[in-house]
């Protein structure tokens, strides 16, 4: 597949009926050529324009047709290298796999091995198949560390996967890894600074607000790091882990004071976050007037649709609390389908917990039922683990206990239906 200079020089002279010993007349020897030709020798770049110089004459020009000299010297592990990059960007990529990374080991390519597995990791975490991710992952950090490449951006990005469908643990264990990998590098990289930030919001999904904050406030002693907006994101999971502990009154003053900051000014494209942020602080608050106002700011600036789809349902959950049913329901309704395309296990709860929530409120027991048939379609295709059904039927069991309303028959469904 792949052409070194001599295969091209050979290829050349047999398409125009030349004999090694015509080059002789322009100082090139039968046994150098040779050489050259059975990949013996390394030509230099002077000596190859010599031989594309003798075959521009000999070919009356007819051999730049086929090559340019650029072309002409280009070395086989660049081909390689071009080609394979084309080939990680077709649609079928994964179905050559194999093919991809034993044409990267025979040419002795580290950095192709490890991007293909990270290629062929981010492909699964697309179609939502988390244990083939993890597989490629991991295989794409042990190529790097064998050939003794830093996997600081491997370890980071498989971190920001695992927290994103829910496995913290993990995540923690890349996070921390990517941190002091990236620290080798250089004692500024970006990666660590980005890794320690993902560190402290996977502490906060887990609850673990006090180590969240040992890691912002260690964050912000090295605030000259946190350059291109990392400073409020920094800021904004400070308020999120003081929440968690002493309550949102007291965590509010971080994003009051972020909304009137210079960093704000210079990066304005933060400003949803914050105003989303914001509103979640006064839902925890029972502020929905305050908060429906903030989400409201917030809705028409988040650009990512999942973004979009978050503050809606927290509009939703807004209008639930306040006895606004139907316009709650319309929120969730609009926003189910992309929540449930989404990779965030977190934010497909959110959606489940306040659907159900509301239908809770409204005793659709029907509604419960075929939502409970759809997520079991959904942990039969891998979209959710098991485990969320029976969390969520217990959660069901107590919000129904001891209510006289509630028809007997009813409320044993969910008996019947996790007994199948």
């Amino acid at each position: 597949m792949f052409l070194t200079v001599g295969d091209r020089i050979r290829q050349i002279r047999q398409q125009f009926n030349l004999k090694q010993g015509v080059f002789k007349q322009f100082g090139i020897t039968q046994h150098y050529l040779s050489m050259i030709e059975t990949n013996k020798r390394q030509a230099p770049q002077e000596t190859l324009k010599d031989i594309y110089e003798a075959l521009l004459i000999l070919t009356d020009g007819e051999v730049e047709s086929l090559y340019t000299f650029e072309m002409f010297c280009i070395p086989v592990e660049t081909q390689v290298k071009q080609w394979l990059e084309e080939q990680l960007d077709s649609d079928d990529f994964h179905e050559k796999y194999e093919l991809f990374i034993s044409i990267a080991e025979k040419y002795h390519l580290a950095e192709q091995q490890v991007d293909t597995n990270e290629k062929m990791a981010r492909y699964y975490f697309k179609i939502s198949d988390y244990q083939a991710m993890s597989h490629y992952y991991r295989r794409a950090i042990g190529c790097a560390m064998k050939h003794k490449l830093n996997p600081a951006h491997l370890h980071m990005k498989f971190g920001k996967s695992l927290l994103t469908i829910g496995h913290y643990d993990e995540a923690v264990l890349n996070l921390c890894l990517a941190t002091n990998s990236a620290q080798a590098l250089t004692e500024r990289s970006l990666i660590s600074y980005d890794a320690q930030i993902f560190l402290a919001l996977t502490y906060h999904r887990m609850k673990e607000y006090k180590l969240g904050l040992e890691v912002i406030n260690h964050l912000l002693t090295k605030e000259h790091g946190l350059v291109e907006g990392r400073y409020i994101g920094v800021i904004i999971l400070k308020e999120m882990c003081t929440r968690g502990i002493e309550g949102s009154e007291v965590s509010r003053k971080y994003l009051l004071k972020l909304l009137d900051s210079d960093q704000l000014k210079q990066y304005p494209e933060y400003v949803h976050v914050v105003y989303h942020t914001l509103g979640w602080n006064y839902i925890e608050a029972k502020k929905y007037n305050e908060a429906l106002e903030a989400m409201q700011i917030a809705l028409p600036l988040r650009k990512k649709e999942l973004d979009k789809a978050l503050t809606m349902l927290l509009i939703g959950h807004i209008n639930a609390e306040i006895g606004q049913y139907e316009i709650a329901q319309k929120y969730y309704h609009q926003i189910k389908d992309r929540i449930f395309l989404s990779n965030s296990l977190r934010t497909k709860r959110l959606w489940i917990d306040e659907q159900l929530d509301l239908y809770c409120r409204l005793n659709q027991m029907e509604e419960i039922k075929e939502l409970f048939a759809e997520l079991r379609n959904l942990v039969c295709e891998g979209q959710f683990p098991e485990s969320m059904l029976y969390e969520l039927k217990a959660t069901i069991y107590k919000r129904f206990e001891g209510q006289l309303l509630l028809r007997q028959e009813e409320y044993r469904f969910l008996n019947d239906f996790f007994a199948l």
